[in-house]
């Protein structure tokens, strides 16, 4: 007999659906890191990582207030039987997002000169600056589209448009390094920059024309539904939703922003040159930040389907679906998060290794591991807060986050005991203060939200993964090679924790049958195992 999924299944398979699209995008960001590392070099790596803070911080204000108010308006409109209103909502945002797109496009363009000199502390990195800001525009008009499907709660046009959208960022991106690599280091980190904006428009290509054949879920016929109010009525509605968010989005882009402006700075201060202060940026930015962001796939994935699913049970005042998804949404975010981080901390050496042929982005990654967890529960309370309408708490969260972000970078990375462990220390603090206040506040909101015995078992589960997979590996690595024994190391802590999680049921049956494809079936096997 089939398992019968809960009101839950809805939210956890968009969940599941964009973070199997997550995956696939994260790996083939991850393959494109491998040989532009090769061809760039550590210090080309850094002229790369220069052109992106300022880029995503354009960005999120541009659009991340944009996409995630278009999905929370238009699932409420939705909720409330009025598909029309979601249409017009959505027509309002697109050319909101068309204006700010072109306009802070032009902005990071026309101040590339002075982010270079004044920033990054390196006039090099201009040309890769300008590279990359087309992709504004271009990442703005997806996100409109994204923020139309996420808010009907279908996630299968975003995942495909993000798997396109990272090919041809692979395929553009070293062809275009590769081919300007003769002309200087700095040619060669612009055209790795401008596959970003081709990827874009690969998956603005798909998306676009996803929406132009199949508007689903908007066209049915809304007679006796209320009355669409007019566009002014209609941008004030989504505004009051998209400038906390901004604000939020823009604050969490911060963190990047603080370290380019401090940490090659001060570990100038610390005695070190130049040339090596960027090749420390390059593996903080370039080398172990990227990792930490990996194991986050989920969270990240989840928060998308949790915003319009949270939103719209508000509005139908079902609070206790509101409480039930709120505690499976951070249970999960544990048991998934947690393995991440010990995992990279017990691999910091070998992983690096492995990926990018430099152990010694460990020094950074080390001290960041800890930031997963962190991470990825701040992501999903974010999340949390604004589908509850709470737009403002997650701002002031991570203003505070910020603050102690940069007085622990100042002081840290001009120690010479620490350095750019310094600058690791005080992402994990970041992260940490900001989920904290986040957590905080979404108790307050809806009573408990921790169940007690899964986040019991999965610390025990990931406690027994961590140490047995660190075993594994030094096992292994004294009969084979390093490379083989992480790989090795890494598929042993998987099985591990996917047993263990399995057998004490921190992983439900109907967690299983969320996920779309083999799902349904794993769950019918865990089920007649458990009852034997």
């Amino acid at each position: 007999m089939p398992i019968v999924r809960s009101s839950d299944s809805t939210f956890l398979k968009g969940a599941f659906v964009l973070t199997l699209a997550g995956i696939v995008a994260k790996v083939i960001g991850a393959i494109s890191r491998i040989p532009l590392y090769s061809l760039l070099g550590s210090e080309g790596m850094g002229l790369f990582q220069m052109a992106y803070p300022m880029y995503a911080t354009l960005l999120i204000v541009s659009t991340g207030g944009l996409s995630v108010a278009i999905s929370k308006v238009l699932a409420e409109k939705m909720a409330r039987g009025d598909p029309a209103g979601a249409q017009a909502s959505f027509r309002v945002s697109f050319a909101l997002l068309l204006v700010s797109g072109f306009a802070f496009s032009s902005l990071l363009y026309f101040l590339s000169p002075w982010i270079a000199s004044y920033m990054a502390r390196d006039p090099r990195a201009v040309l890769p600056i300008r590279a990359i800001a087309p992709a504004l525009f271009l990442v703005s008009i997806v996100s409109a589209f994204r923020g139309f499907f996420q808010g009907l709660e279908d996630m299968g046009p975003i995942a495909v448009s993000q798997v396109l959208e990272q090919l041809g960022r692979l395929v553009s991106m070293l062809a275009l390094a590769w081919a300007l690599l003769p002309k200087g280091i700095h040619y060669a980190a612009a055209g790795a920059s401008a596959g970003a904006s081709i990827g874009a428009l690969a998956g603005l290509i798909y998306i676009g024309g996803t929406y132009a054949f199949r508007r689903p879920g908007t066209e049915q016929g809304s007679s006796g539904k209320p009355k669409t109010p007019g566009s002014i009525a209609l941008l004030r509605e989504v505004v009051s939703v998209a400038v906390p968010v901004s604000l939020a989005s823009a604050v969490f882009g911060l963190t990047e922003l603080i370290d380019l402006s401090l940490v090659p700075s001060r570990l100038r201060a610390s005695g070190i040159g130049p040339i090596e202060s960027t090749i420390l940026y390059g593996r903080m930015s370039g080398g172990a930040f990227p990792l930490i962001n990996l194991p986050t796939v989920f969270t990240g994935a989840l928060g998308v389907s949790l915003v319009p699913s949270i939103a719209a049970a508000s509005v139908r005042r079902d609070f206790p679906l509101v409480s039930r998804r709120v505690a499976k949404a951070l249970t999960l975010t544990y048991a998934l998060a947690l393995p991440a981080a010990l995992g990279l901390y017990v691999l910091a050496e070998p992983i690096p290794d492995l990926l990018y042929g430099d152990p010694e982005i460990a020094s950074a990654l080390r001290p960041m591991a800890p930031a997963v967890l962190f991470l990825a529960l701040q992501q999903v309370s974010t999340a949390i807060l604004q589908g509850l309408g709470l737009l403002t708490v997650p701002v002031v969260s991570l203003m505070w986050a910020a603050l102690a972000k940069a007085v622990l970078t100042w002081f840290l990375v001009a120690n010479p005991a620490l350095g750019i462990k310094g600058a690791s220390l005080g992402t994990t603090a970041y992260f940490f203060v900001a989920a904290s206040l986040n957590l905080t506040a979404v108790r307050r909101k809806v009573g408990n939200i921790i169940e007690a015995g899964p986040l019991v078992a999965a610390s025990v589960a990931a406690a027994a993964m961590a140490s047995s997979t660190g075993f594994i590996y030094r096992t292994l690595a004294s009969q084979i090679a390093s490379k083989a024994a992480t790989v090795g190391s890494i598929v042993w802590g998987m099985l591990v924790y996917g047993v263990l999680v399995l057998l004490t049921g921190v992983l439900k049956e109907e967690d299983l049958a969320a996920v779309p494809g083999a799902g349904p079936l794993a769950a019918g096997v865990l089920r007649k195992l458990r009852r034997r």
